[in-house]
């Protein structure tokens, strides 16, 4: 029956039963408060990595290839005396962000053709004399064109960019020597013209993007109850959220998210709308997890839990079979915890177990000081008698009613670290590792056994591609 007695002491221990008839010598009572004291406000700071690519290959299809003077290939005419026309290709984007700053450097080549002639009384009296760089077989012109944009998150989830021109820089100047007419500085002024018409249709179309949308999307999924493998529903409860700084490094944009909220986990799996956005705020770039999660668990669900690992499961005592056939645990007064466990197999028969669950948060373990037991059923009664009666249940439970929470949480880390690294929506991917996970409060009612943890972790977030 060793065996048999390890797995009682191990239920008492994991369950926090305890207990019974006059079957056992008188418990000794245990005081515990009625109430857990409230815990302080969790904080979430993600970083946020963003594959760069496909937003830099989406923003470059959003700005032209080419820029043409008006009504190419024709030749414009401002003045009486002039005409002319131009085209400038461009390059790829060279991209820096540093703090919110996007600074945007492409180079690229123009071609420019053009004429003068005499005017009199607002009209040409002379034949055009015409002059060109770049065309034929002469190669196009080097430009460098550079714009910035200083990006800012709004409380409504909206982003304000305001970008200028920096630089719009000739390499290779263009004089057309058959009349002696430098179109450089003209060429300039129009490509300037041209990509700061674009930089203000870029910042329109960015104060139009709402950012809020995505959000409440990933929200609808990371803000309404998660199921936590066996654990139970993790719901997040947000009350303020902040961003930090955008940066762009090595093919990556990196910002930091931040959310302070408060936790809940339970056994209840019903899910209600998600909650409004916080307003968002800015904030400096931050990693790491601290959450304060009170746990609320019915005892229906806790006897399922148990059920699913001990339902049939057999031990074996000189060439009989005990096979465990249901677990059930519930509350009872004083803030005591009843388990009672019916066999089958070679031995018939129900056991319970009583007793207090009481915790030790500094050596982190869980004890059942006034554990006691109770036999029911005849055929366990007379054919364990001798070797149950004696006192022995009583002495093992008593002397080993203690279970090691540090160790029995550090068994199951690799599970809950799965739980940290899985894919939230296509293309958004978070990775983490446990570090820390303790328990801190425990208090057991008729109804339902509530729980506060500690839980410090390491969590990012990564983004593949665009959200689809």
């Amino acid at each position: 029956m060793r065996h048999f007695f390890v797995f009682l002491i191990a239920i008492v221990g994991v369950t926090g039963c305890g207990p019974s008839k006059k079957l056992t010598a008188p418990a000794e009572t245990v005081l515990v408060s009625d109430s857990l004291p409230a815990l302080p406000s969790s904080e979430i700071d993600l970083p946020i990595k963003i594959a760069g690519r496909p937003l830099l290959l989406a923003a470059d299809s959003m700005f032209p290839r080419e820029f043409v003077s008006p009504g190419w290939p024709d030749y414009l005419q401002p003045s009486c005396d002039l005409r002319y026309k131009y085209r400038f290709v461009r390059s790829g984007f060279i991209l820096r962000c540093i703090n919110n700053r996007i600074s945007i450097a492409m180079q690229g080549n123009y071609q420019v053709a053009g004429g003068k002639c005499l005017c009199a009384l607002g009209k040409p009296v002379s034949p055009w004399v015409m002059g060109y760089c770049g065309f034929d077989r002469e190669p196009m012109r080097r430009v460098d064109i550079a714009f910035s944009s200083q990006l800012g998150f709004q409380p409504d989830y909206h982003i304000r960019t305001a970008s200028v021109v920096d630089q719009v820089k000739a390499l290779d100047p263009c004089n057309m020597s058959i009349f002696s007419v430098d179109m450089t500085q003209e060429i300039m002024d129009s490509i300037r013209s041209s990509v700061l018409y674009f930089t203000r249709g870029f910042d329109v179309t960015a104060g139009q993007t709402d950012v809020a949308k995505f959000l409440r999307q990933t929200a609808a999924r990371a803000w309404q109850k998660t199921p936590i493998g066996p654990y139970g529903y993790l719901i997040i409860n947000p009350v303020a959220v902040r961003v930090g700084t955008l940066n762009y490094v090595r093919d990556t944009f990196a910002v930091s998210l931040g959310i302070s909220c408060r936790p809940e986990l339970s056994s209840d799996p019903r899910s209600m709308a998600p909650p409004p956005l916080p307003s968002l705020h800015p904030g400096a770039n931050r990693s790491g997890v601290a959450l304060y999660l009170p746990a609320n668990y019915e005892y229906s669900f806790i006897s399922k839990l148990l059920n699913d690992s001990l339902h049939d499961k057999t031990f074996e005592y000189k060439g009989r079979t005990v096979v465990v056939k249901e677990v059930a645990v519930k509350g009872i007064e004083r803030h005591k915890i009843e388990l009672r466990i019916d066999f089958g197999g070679s031995y018939t028969g129900r056991i319970f177990l009583r007793g207090t669950p009481v915790l030790d948060t500094a050596r982190q373990t869980l004890s059942v000081p006034d554990i006691s037991y109770s036999l029911e059923t005849h055929d366990l009664l007379v054919k364990m008698a001798r070797t149950l009666l004696r006192g022995k249940i009583r002495r093992n439970l008593q002397g080993n009613s203690v279970l090691d929470l540090a160790a029995l949480l550090k068994t199951n880390m690799p599970s809950l670290n799965m739980q940290l690294n899985r894919m939230v929506m296509p293309n958004l991917y978070t990775t983490g590792e446990l570090r820390q996970l303790k328990l801190i409060g425990l208090l057991a009612g008729e109804k339902n056994i509530q729980a506060q943890l500690y839980l410090q972790a390491d969590l990012a977030v990564t983004c593949t591609g665009l959200p689809r």
